[in-house]
């Protein structure tokens, strides 16, 4: 989303949404809220990730491991179409141990979807809600969850899970309207609102 126009942007946004509208869907039926399009969203994104094979996952965060990318003066957006480029150059159909190969688009949208974690940096302690959320996205066991989110809290319970899940989806929902005038609808759809 970062080298697409405001308006790509948003036409790309309603798209995911809309996936993430029938996932949701799909999951919990006419007890869907807006906040659950956002979540399954996310642990799509993050399971479309975690299957990429290992030789491509590499290229996904190679750049930032190195600093030699940066030394020339290219920009964070200019970096991250340059690994997309080179991922999916050497991508095989079925290469490594996943059965499934991501397709273009499911890996152009789950890289989108963890791009709007950056909203959540509005956040007291943002990288503990980050990866708390993301650990709980990727089906993390509520205690390894609860250290990561609030390590000296002595209680397990679900109101930690809960809690992380309502934060992080209204940072998201916050970030989409402020950014991208996106807002819920009727429904569990979203539209773009004109100023």
């Amino acid at each position: 989303m970062t080298n697409s126009s405001p308006l790509e942007a948003r036409i790309q946004a309603l798209s995911w949404l809309a996936h993430g509208g029938e996932l949701a869907w799909a999951l919990k039926g006419e007890k869907t809220r807006h906040s659950d399009v956002i979540w399954q969203l996310l642990v799509d994104a993050v399971e479309v990730i975690d299957k990429t094979p290992d030789q491509e996952r590499r290229w996904l965060t190679s750049g930032q491991r190195s600093g030699g990318w940066n030394m020339i003066g290219m920009s964070r957006a200019e970096l991250v179409e340059i690994e997309r480029i080179r991922l999916f150059s050497s991508m095989k159909p079925f290469d490594g141990a996943a059965k499934y190969s991501p397709q273009r688009n499911d890996t152009d949208r789950a890289l989108g979807v963890l791009d709007w974690m950056r909203w959540c940096n509005a956040a007291r302690l943002s990288d503990r809600l980050t990866k708390a959320a993301i650990a709980l996205a990727r089906g993390g066991d509520s205690e390894l969850v609860h250290k990561l989110y609030c390590p000296t809290r002595k209680s397990h319970d679900r109101q930690t899970v809960y809690e992380i899940r309502t934060r992080t989806t209204g940072f998201i929902m916050a970030g989409l309207k402020r950014d991208l005038c996106i807002v819920p609808s009727d429904g569990i759809s979203f539209k773009e609102i004109t100023s």
